[in-house]
């Protein structure tokens, strides 16, 4: 073989190795995050997580890669935390409350009648309190990328509007399984059942339990309009989705991925919000066309005043002075 064949042969070697080398460095600047959520789908909330993804991808040039399981499809609130501070999961989008799981002062979301009003509640996840939530899940492994506005929560029953809380005298509501807001019921008057919300429709169908609670969406999308004749603008819980990731797999992210990602995430936090706030008269507008009747004339400050030896017990108990104090300072109450 002459020198020049040699020559053409290396130089041909060199070229192929060097393509081989480029794929597979390009191969492992990809980043697939997996995450996971329990939220229905066809709400704010869970449609946006989609568009992040894929503006995300579509702005890293496929760098990061958004791989979406809805519906607690990867499991519970719960066992999807435990998934991600294991390492089986990359990220997810969980109910704050749920988070206590985790940390009891994650609970802190579950007092009733929080916020003097909306604005006070979606400025404060983006300072100083929402930040000391997220100091608190940075302890256990996971970074926040962002919170989305899952809503104030209301009741449904059987029985009669919710004006004073004497109405909810002996009501036997369905509620989540987390320790605050069984008390929270409790010192309400009602009876607390704890149960799956996918266990709820049937139950109300069926007169096992009177009443229950949740954001419109949640109420109008699982049509529970057909086994409950009466609504109350209670507005008793506010709750928000934390966006996280894990550590450990944030950190391999480049510093420009990473903020492409923030911004996204504030991106869809504000058009959530704007959402919420258009399709809150759509959602009571369809109530009433199914029938239900719908109070507004709720006596939040009589319900609030009633909540005060919760806040101060879960004070004692678990969350603080500290903390407490963040949470007043922005309550605007």
């Amino acid at each position: 073989m002459n020198k020049w064949k040699i020559v053409l042969l290396t130089g041909s070697l060199f070229i192929i190795l060097s393509a081989c080398s480029n794929a597979n460095a390009d191969q492992a600047d990809t980043v697939t995050l997996q995450l996971g959520h329990a939220l229905t789908e066809g709400t704010p909330a869970s449609d946006l997580i989609e568009d992040m993804a894929a503006e995300v991808e579509e702005k890293t040039d496929g760098r990061i890669v958004f791989d979406i399981y809805p519906n607690s499809l990867l499991g519970s609130e719960t066992e999807m935390l435990e998934q991600v501070q294991l390492g089986a999961m990359d990220s997810a989008a969980i109910m704050v409350g749920s988070m206590q799981a985790l940390d009891m002062r994650m609970a802190i979301e579950d007092l009733p009648y929080m916020w003097k009003d909306i604005d006070h509640a979606r400025a404060a996840y983006k300072g100083e309190f929402g930040e000391y939530l997220a100091d608190i899940m940075a302890e256990q492994g996971m970074t926040k990328i962002g919170y989305l506005e899952w809503g104030y929560r209301h009741i449904t029953n059987n029985r009669g509007p919710i004006v004073e809380p004497r109405d909810m005298d002996g009501l036997n509501i369905r509620v989540a399984e987390t320790k605050l807001r069984i008390d929270a019921f409790e010192q309400m008057g009602a009876m607390p059942t704890v149960m799956a919300f996918s266990e709820v429709y049937g139950a109300l169908q069926q007169g096992a339990i009177d009443a229950q609670e949740n954001p419109l969406a949640n109420i109008v999308l699982p049509k529970l309009y057909e086994v409950q004749d009466y609504f109350s603008l209670t507005g008793h819980f506010y709750n928000t989705v934390m966006l996280v990731v894990k550590t450990d797999v944030w950190e391999e992210i480049s510093s420009e991925d990473q903020q492409i990602i923030l911004a996204e995430a504030e991106r869809i936090q504000e058009e959530v919000n704007a959402k919420n706030d258009e399709q809150q008269e759509a959602y009571i507008q369809e109530l009433k066309s199914q029938g239900m009747q719908v109070n507004e004339d709720v006596n939040i400050e009589t319900f609030r005043e009633q909540m005060l030896p919760v806040y101060e017990k879960w004070e004692e108990d678990v969350f603080g002075e500290e903390m407490m104090d963040v949470y007043r300072k922005a309550s605007g109450w």
